[in-house]
């Protein structure tokens, strides 16, 4: 199975979220140990909800084989207890989404795409560096599957698949995967280093791309455009455009929506919060603490958050909320990992 994202049919395509509920008064703030109880409900869901996903389904896919391992990896790294048997046997599963990366590209329409496991699990690696889940030659390997699948102009696509077959807001634009695909080969070629390598060719190609296409307006463009200059190193008054621009698309609930104008969502929220962290914003700034009541507020018993599909123009939204559900309830969880102190840590402080 070529590396490359096909043509996607059936219930291993990804489902993404629209908003379920309206922007309404704020949720009581939440307590830390709320917050924390709140992360492990979410653990246990991710944890149950792929385990069914893989005895019916088989498949990894990109959201319960890779957001799984995302949300387990950075538990772990954040103090939270997490089971070694169950992280591996996880992250076993979903390097099969890996199977042929030192494969040519295909240049079959619809084949032809960058793995899209591959840059969303790039991110966390860059996000952090404690990791676990892949060895600096598998990371190299895909630092050269990402650099063969950079387009002529320096971006990185998933316009080249039809419009139902790429739902956001996960696969939601150029943009956003090229956003990705910059992040993930900073592992490999650090800001601030001379040395000449095909990763820092890649990346230099996207920047240039990136300075010259329209910005998307949404939530998440807005909070990766965030990561990217906080991973390459800029100054807290050098992001605090990028900051000030995220935490205002904040909704009165305290929620994040995908786009301006709709509802808060985990998806929305929990990446907002996320890229706050990775940016320095601490975990008792006023819209932290307002983001994590409405996350806490907003959990189901079995510990996932209410997502709903939606769909490029012209598509129609997946029917099953699985998939997103999933993943909402992942970035749900990282989220509030990111801002919640782990017991007896102070409100406030960096991990």
């Amino acid at each position: 199975m070529s590396v490359g994202i096909r043509t996607i049919a059936g219930l291993c395509v990804l489902a993404v979220a629209a908003p379920v509920r309206s922007a309404g008064p704020p949720a009581a703030a939440a307590t830390p140990e709320q917050g924390r109880q709140a992360v492990e409900r979410g653990l246990k869901f991710l944890v149950d909800d792929a385990a069914t996903w893989r005895k019916e389904r088989k498949c990894a896919t990109c959201h319960h084989g890779t957001m799984t391992v995302w949300a387990l990896s950075e538990a772990k790294a954040r103090g939270y207890k997490v089971t070694p048997e169950v992280l591996a046997d996880n992250v076993k599963w979903t390097k099969e989404r890996f199977a042929g990366i030192d494969l040519p590209r295909d240049k079959r329409p619809g084949w032809s795409m960058v793995n899209t496991p591959a840059l969303h699990l790039s991110m966390m690696v860059a996000a952090e560096p404690k990791q676990e889940v892949f060895s600096a030659p598998e990371l190299k390997q895909i630092a050269r599957h990402l650099i063969r699948h950079q387009e002529a102009d320096g971006s990185w696509g998933w316009s080249a698949a039809p419009a139902q077959n790429r739902p956001p807001p996960v696969m939601e634009s150029d943009e956003v995967a090229t956003l990705l695909g910059y992040l993930a080969l900073g592992v490999q070629a650090p800001a601030g280093t001379k040395e000449k390598s095909g990763a820092r060719d890649a990346r230099e190609k996207a920047a240039a791309w990136l300075a010259k296409a329209k910005p998307n307006d949404t939530t998440q463009a807005a909070a990766l455009r965030l990561a990217v200059k906080a991973k390459d190193g800029a100054p807290r008054k050098g992001l605090r455009r990028e900051i000030d621009g995220l935490m205002g698309r904040q909704n009165m609930d305290g929620g994040w929506p995908q786009v301006k104008g709709a509802a808060s969502d985990a998806y929305a929220t929990g990446q907002a919060l996320y890229v706050l962290s990775l940016a320095g914003v601490k975990g008792d700034a006023a819209e932290v603490l307002r983001g994590v009541s409405f996350l806490v507020s907003t959990q189901r018993a079995d510990g996932s958050w209410p997502m709903k599909s939606r769909a490029h123009p012209g598509a129609k939204p997946m029917k099953s909320p699985v998939p997103i559900t999933h993943f909402g309830s992942a970035w749900g969880a990282m989220g509030l990992m990111r801002s919640v102190p782990r017991e007896g840590a102070v409100l406030g402080a960096r991990p």
